[in-house]
């Protein structure tokens, strides 16, 4: 089976990372500028900053979140197992899409850490769906409620790793997981073509 994983929030917990870096910056660069929510995974959702903050955010701490998250609980075990079992891993990635920083290549140098060799990849994805099809990706494993929403009706499965604060999205086609002993679980009751 060939199964497209996304990297951050799936792969490696690049959201609580950013999360945290978000917090710090707003509360001691900003003067004290809290949170207004929590229920996005893009960290500029959920304050009021000027595109200038914004940026000066990404530039100052995206590298540092980057570099210091840590893999999701089981990814690197259950990854080497899917390998081991014969299916082929790809990462569909939305990272690239920022033109301040080499998102791509702060994920490859991590992906090292993992030890396992992937199929392929395909980064700055404006619609997973679209690029899965075109791969003939059989299984995608993701976080975003965005991506989600663009396998409803796909013959595509999707195994959307959710964070209970992040919204829920229902369709045949999508399953939820809350851990990589979840997502072994779900892959292997697919049939795939």
């Amino acid at each position: 089976m060939k199964i497209g994983i996304d990297f951050d929030g799936v792969i490696l917990d690049t959201e609580r990372a950013l999360k945290f870096y978000a917090d710090y910056y707003s509360y001691f660069e900003l003067g004290g500028l809290k949170r207004k929510r929590s229920d996005s995974l893009s960290q500029e959702k959920c304050f009021d900053w000027t595109p200038e903050q914004k940026k000066e955010f990404y530039k100052k701490y995206y590298i540092l979140a980057s570099n210091t998250a840590s893999f999701l609980t089981g990814a690197k075990t259950i990854l080497k197992k899917l390998k081991e079992e014969g299916h082929e891993l790809y990462i569909v990635s939305n990272r690239g899409v920022r033109d301040y920083v080499d998102e791509t290549k702060l994920a490859r140098e991590r992906m090292k850490e993992l030890e396992i060799e992937f199929d392929g990849f395909a980064w700055d994805n404006e619609n997973k769906a679209e690029t899965c099809k075109r791969l003939g990706i059989d299984l995608m494993i993701d976080d975003s409620p965005v991506n989600a929403k663009d396998f409803i009706g796909s013959d595509i499965k999707m195994l959307y790793f959710r964070d209970v604060k992040i919204e829920r999205v229902f369709a045949d086609n999508i399953k939820r997981v809350d851990s990589w002993m979840d997502i072994y679980f779900e892959a292997n009751k697919i049939e795939y073509r």
